[in-house]
């Protein structure tokens, strides 16, 4: 008995009020992304993407929130698009206007055709038909917050994505060169977006 009610209050201190843990945020954002390398492996080659994606917030105890969004850039890499998501944890202050976060959140990058020129297996011998590719991602920076009178969020992020690009067999344009290999490597991609959003 005593176990259980020194349980109870210590989940009580550890947990905030039903009200309060239980809130939800979700809205929609613009972001831009800077994508290190894409196309080469030389430094300084990149390219920039513009994209749009919904978000997520649920507010897990009083200073750690859950974190997850979605986007697609419409034209990224050799004409194709791009989707990003991310999943994790966004810790931080809020005051009765303003807010201040960090965030970690692990995730992916799907594109539609292969940055680095990968051919589509069975493709025909003189197309260019690339394949797609899904490469494990971090996204890790700053979250600044504004809280309107009005109950809307007006938020900002800026940092860096992490993207670890697996080994690739890379077709050279015109495809009568032998595939080349491209060693797996990560870059960082400088990545900010702007969004607005209600609590719920």
């Amino acid at each position: 008995m005593r176990m259980a009610t020194a349980l109870l209050v210590g989940l009580s201190v550890a947990v905030p009020s039903t009200a309060q843990a239980q809130r939800l945020e979700a809205g929609g954002f613009i972001t831009y992304a800077f994508l290190e390398q894409i196309g080469s492996t030389d430094h300084g080659i990149g390219t920039s993407t513009l994209g749009l994606g919904g978000r997520a917030v649920w507010h897990v105890v009083r200073f750690v929130d859950l974190d997850g969004e979605l986007a697609i850039h419409p034209n990224v890499g050799v004409s194709g698009y791009k989707v990003e998501g991310f999943l994790g944890a966004k810790a931080g202050v809020r005051f009765r206007r303003f807010g201040a976060f960090v965030k970690v959140r692990p995730g992916v990058l799907f594109f539609s055709k292969d940055p680095f020129g990968v051919d589509r297996p069975g493709a025909p011998f003189a197309a260019a038909e690339w394949a797609h590719s899904l490469d494990p991602a971090l996204d890790v920076g700053g979250v600044i917050e504004y809280y309107s009178p009005r109950g809307l969020i007006f938020r900002f992020d800026l940092g860096d994505t992490l993207v670890t690009y697996h080994a690739r067999s890379v077709v050279a344009l015109p495809q009568f060169q032998p595939p080349r290999e491209v060693a797996g490597f990560t870059t960082r991609n400088r990545q900010w977006s702007f969004g607005i959003g209600r609590r719920f």
